[in-house]
């Protein structure tokens, strides 16, 4: 690289996009090849998780370097809880969920490395285990839309505007079930709305996504995730485009489904306040690395990473004051060209020595408390 680190020579571009296209040729053969069920099964390390990323790194390759946006990230969605997925915007958080549905636009996003291990329910109604990062892309619609469903921040730009609303929900059916009739899909869809709460399901199964407001389009994302009985649902950022009243309806009816589907929620949000009502478990986000993770009590009446604290510290309260409130010095570092040691040190008010050498590994605080940080030594056990 040239002496200004923002430049590259033309030479260097043509470098690194030679790499590049290697590295995705590769990627790309393997993601489209042909394989048999038997190998991309898996064995979850705990059969009581839904969910288990193990070291996932997922890469977006450019002209002007590797953008590592997920960098080695693992945490476990236990069966029938609400882990909460937390950090600033770039952190990670969505290309994490992305990865999980293998939505990662190619050929520049590519899944690098690591296992993303899914505890799925055959037909007959017996657990199977898959990797999803090993499955053939012409195979992902056995989980994708079926068993792990996501809904979308912004429901107006997810629904087709050309299209009713039963349309666009009985094509849900009829993806997973082509041998569904007509009445079956419209009965499912009816079923489907009715059972997040709207009103009159009839209506709003005939009407078009302009003709409905912010909140009800996305009780309709919500109930086009559950048409086909997920066994996890992604929401990010579900209540991000809703007022203060429409969010809360929003989060009571995910937490009452989460119940009545017998399944997990995989929440990512900006908002502490969402993710201390809703959660089971907390995982911090930052420059694409897991940072601390653990129940919410402990996140939130222990948190041990000076960028956990900063977070807590920077959310407005009714006590606080506007002209004193807490905000984190510095930027998030750029993605390229990540450095070896700790991501959040040129930002860190208790910075010290250790910090100028390799990046922290995962400290384990307590059974289920975990921080990456050099002021809680380095001898800690690694959590995978």
């Amino acid at each position: 690289m040239s002496k200004n680190s923002n430049h590259l020579s033309g030479k260097e571009v043509r470098e690194i996009a030679k790499q590049n296209k290697k590295i995705i040729k590769c990627l790309e053969a393997y993601k489209n090849r042909k394989a048999e069920e038997s190998e991309y099964l898996a064995h979850m390390s705990d059969p009581n998780n839904i969910l288990e990323i193990d070291n996932l790194h997922t890469y977006f390759f450019t002209e002007q370097g590797v953008v590592k946006a997920v960098n080695g990230v693992s945490f476990n969605i236990p069966k029938n809880a609400t882990v909460g997925v937390v950090g600033e915007s770039g952190c990670g958080k969505s290309v994490t969920s992305m990865s999980v549905m293998r939505l990662i636009q190619g050929p520049a996003g590519q899944i690098y490395a690591g296992s993303i291990r899914f505890n799925a329910k055959d037909k007959a109604g017996f657990e199977k285990a898959y990797d999803i990062a090993k499955i053939p892309i012409s195979d992902i619609h056995k989980i994708r839309g079926d068993q792990i469903a996501m809904i979308f921040q912004e429901p107006m730009t997810s629904l087709n505007p050309v299209f009713t609303i039963g349309q666009q929900l009985d094509e849900v059916t009829f993806i997973h079930n082509p041998n569904a009739t007509k009445e079956e899909a419209k009965a499912k869809s009816i079923e489907m709305l009715d059972l997040v709460g709207i009103a009159i399901p009839e209506r709003v199964y005939n009407s078009y996504p302009h003709e409905l407001s912010g909140g009800m389009r996305q009780r309709v994302m919500i109930s086009m995730a559950l048409a086909s009985d997920p066994r996890l649902i992604i929401a990010d950022e579900p209540t991000t485009a809703l007022d203060v009243t429409i969010q809360a309806q929003i989060l009571d009816l995910l937490r009452e489904l989460k119940t009545k589907i017998d399944g997990s929620i995989m929440l990512i949000t900006h908002d502490l306040g969402i993710i201390a009502e809703m959660a089971d478990y907390v995982v911090v986000m930052y420059a694409g690395r897991v940072i601390e993770k653990g129940t919410v009590r402990e996140i939130f009446h222990n948190p041990l990473h000076p960028y956990t604290i900063g977070l807590q510290k920077s959310k407005p309260t009714l006590e606080s004051d506007s002209e004193t409130l807490f905000n984190i010095p510095g930027n998030v570092p750029n993605p390229i060209n990540m450095p070896n040691y700790c991501y959040f040190r040129e930002r860190c008010s208790k910075c010290i020595k250790k910090c100028s050498g390799d990046y922290p590994g995962m400290i384990q605080v307590s059974p289920t408390h975990f921080v990456a940080c050099h002021l809680y030594g380095e001898e800690a056990e690694s959590n995978g």
